[in-house]
């Protein structure tokens, strides 16, 4: 930000480009509003040119076209014109350049009175003033006379410190000078670019301040003695004419409220020299005469035309005067501009970070339409000069420094996000490794070698256990205890992850000892492997079990189940059902608990089925479960004589069908078993 204030006080040129483009742009859009005003351009155009030959006209002639217009009273008649030198149209100017004339035209020549003369004594009948021309360097062709002035009073302290200074001008002849009723410099100095917006009133010429064209008119127009400048220490307030006040910058110059370019303001000369106009267009009026004719236009740049006729610039500050409608930058729109932009530019520091990128740039396009209107409202209702492009220039700036910065941040945060990305790739790389391990460790201490014990005709056996992508706690087993006894289980343990997978291959190891070392009945062997778990369990898992004992020759079957689902039943010609069983609670819980057994007959043909809750709490998209009613809805509709294998998969098909591409949660274990019996099963005891 001080940067920037910096920058507004050393005003280098983009910034003052910045400036009057806005200024020029609102005067293009509201220029002023012509009225009817006493003011009226006698042109010396191509008209007047051609019938009355070219530039330099003699002065008789010029004397002739002062007195047409003296004619109507005027009010003031300005010259946009010099005359430095004498004419060379009068008669002893021919004499002297014509020695072979005849004697008596030589003798009426030498009667004749000059043509200064003739045009100074028109000068002196009229309220004329004569143009000087303010010079910047001590030119030859400078006048070596002091410039003759009217009285000025300086209100509130010396005004020369501010006013625009130049050390010499150029200015008429004595004998025109000294008959006209006034003098007053033409200069209009355009800006930096070359575009006129600003015209001084007054100058110092040598020391002397010199009122312009424009200014020295309307004093002589409304008979005042002397003219008045207002000044304090910062400079020049205003020039007082009379009781007419115009206020002025600081070194006397005026910003020009320029109206679009008007045909009507022009009379030709040729037409007052013929006699050929209405005395009343000039009558009461403030006359200004001049040239455009081709090769003698002096033509300005304006803010509302590219090309004006330098005479036509001065009709329009006499206009913007007499109808008060001056511009005005105040005294206080530095400090205002100032910290218009100090207080946008700090909101745009607090609010642009805060927003999103889709709305980062809703501020400042709302600042920049704030700026315009109080800039056009400014000058449109108020006639006031505020720049408001520095603010939106510095705020513009603001923006794209915090996007820059936000970018940058942006950049480094992306950088350090790649940087932990690539750390947690390599984590779950790893991890993803570790799992994989425990996967196959999980899968290899299942016994997976199918058909089971294909030497016994008495039973048919499939499991299977399909991991989710995080590892489970699910098991499966089973073993031959004996000839005529097979023991199975299916449990889950409780959470997931490697540590699930180290307790669940436990559980089985040491619930397979339990059962191959005591082979005593089920509900001893799950008390005493709740028993043995529960002291290797220092993470506080616990685990649901469902395990049995089947007698391989009569089909008649244990179970003790430790807090997991019963399990399902399917038999030739009848429902679907579940085996009902007391049980206990997982193991784990209760270290010390002795769980109850349950039986059942299994007739030849029956099957029953084990499963965890990977199967009924599988999950769809919609976040729906699978649940136990479909589960025995589908095996009801399975043909009866389908072996294990065929019902496992069927089963496993059907859930990754309802899970619809959603990821599973949990593993599914499934555990099928159906007792096909003997020829002699019903003589065994």
């Amino acid at each position: 930000m001080i940067g920037f204030i910096v920058f507004r006080v050393l005003e280098p040129v983009p910034f003052e480009t910045l400036r009057t483009s806005l200024f020029d742009a609102l005067h293009v859009l509201k220029p002023r509003e012509r009225q009817a005003l006493p003011v009226i351009i006698v042109d010396i155009d191509e008209k007047s040119l051609a019938e009355f030959g070219q530039w330099p006209w003699p002065r008789d002639l010029l004397a002739q076209l002062v007195d047409n217009v003296a004619e109507t009273r005027p009010l003031a008649i300005g010259f946009d014109i010099l005359f430095p030198e004498p004419d060379r149209y009068s008669p002893h100017r021919i004499l002297d350049n014509r020695k072979n004339l005849h004697p008596a035209l030589k003798e009426h020549l030498a009667t004749m009175p000059s043509n200064d003369t003739r045009f100074a004594q028109s000068l002196r009948d009229a309220p004329t003033v004569l143009g000087i021309g303010a010079l910047l360097s001590d030119e030859k062709t400078a006048s070596t006379r002091p410039v003759k002035t009217i009285p000025v009073v300086e209100r509130g302290g010396s005004a020369k410190p501010f006013l625009l200074r130049f050390p010499t001008a150029l200015q008429s002849i004595p004998e025109l000078d000294d008959a006209a009723r006034s003098r007053a410099t033409l200069n209009v100095l355009p800006e930096f670019d070359g575009v006129v917006r600003r015209v001084p009133l007054v100058i110092d010429i040598g020391g002397t301040a010199t009122p312009t064209l424009t200014l020295e008119m309307l004093r002589l127009a409304v008979g005042a003695s002397h003219f008045a400048i207002h000044s304090d220490e910062h400079g020049i307030r205003g020039i007082a004419v009379d009781d007419v006040f115009v206020p002025t910058e600081p070194d006397g110059r005026i910003w020009v409220n320029f109206s679009k370019p008007d045909g009507n303001l022009y009379v030709s000369a040729a037409d007052i020299l013929n006699g050929k106009f209405n005395p009343g267009v000039l009558a009461g009026k403030l006359v200004l005469l001049g040239s455009t004719g081709l090769g003698l236009t002096d033509t300005k740049a304006t803010p509302v035309a590219p090309q004006m006729n330098g005479i036509e610039v001065h009709a329009h500050v006499l206009e913007s005067i007499i109808s008060g409608e001056h511009l005005i930058r105040p005294i206080y729109a530095d400090w205002l501009e100032l910290g218009f932009t100090f207080v946008t530019g700090l909101l745009l520091i607090l609010i642009v970070p805060s927003l999103g990128s889709k709305w980062a740039t809703a501020p400042l396009a709302i600042l920049l339409v704030l700026l315009a209107a109080v800039a056009w409202l400014a000058h449109a209702e108020f006639s006031l000069r505020i720049d408001t492009s520095f603010t939106g220039a510095a705020n513009t700036t603001i923006f794209a420094i915090l996007l820059i910065a936000s970018l940058i941040e942006t950049d480094r945060l992306r950088r350090l996000l790649q940087r932990d990305l690539d750390r947690e790739r390599a984590a779950a790389e790893r991890l993803e490794g570790e799992l994989s391990a425990a996967r196959s460790i999980q899968l290899g201490i299942l016994p997976s070698d199918f058909p089971a014990f294909p030497e016994h005709k008495e039973f048919d056996l499939y499991a299977m256990l399909e991991p989710a992508k995080a590892v489970g706690g699910d098991l499966y087993d089973f073993a031959m205890l004996d000839d005529d006894h097979l023991f199975f289980i299916v449990g889950d343990v409780s959470g997931k992850g490697i540590p699930a997978s180290l307790f669940m291959a436990l559980t089985k190891a040491l619930y397979r000892s339990s059962a191959m070392r005591r082979q005593v009945s089920i509900e001893k062997i799950m008390t005493e492997a709740n028993a043995e778990i529960s002291r290797e369990n220092p993470a506080m898992m616990f685990v649901t079990a469902l395990s049995g004992i089947l007698d391989i020759r009569t089909g008649f079957v244990q179970f003790c189940n430790a807090g997991h689902d019963p399990p399902i039943l399917v038999s030739p010609g009848q429902p679907v059902t579940t085996i009902p069983n007391s049980g206990g609670p997982p193991l784990c819980v209760l270290d010390d608990f002795d769980y109850p057994s349950d039986s059942y007959q299994l007739k030849p043909g029956e099957t029953i089925v084990l499963f965890t809750d990977g199967v009924t709490e599988a999950l769809n998209p919609e976040m729906e479960l699978y649940t136990n009613r479909r589960l025995t809805t589908l095996l009801g509709a399975q043909s009866r004589d389908l072996d294990t294998v065929s019902v496992a998969n069927a089963i496993y098909e059907d859930v990754q069908k309802f899970a619809d591409g959603a990821e599973a949660s949990d593993d599914v274990t499934l555990l099928v078993l159906r007792f096909l019996g003997t020829p002699d099963a019903s003589s065994v005891a």
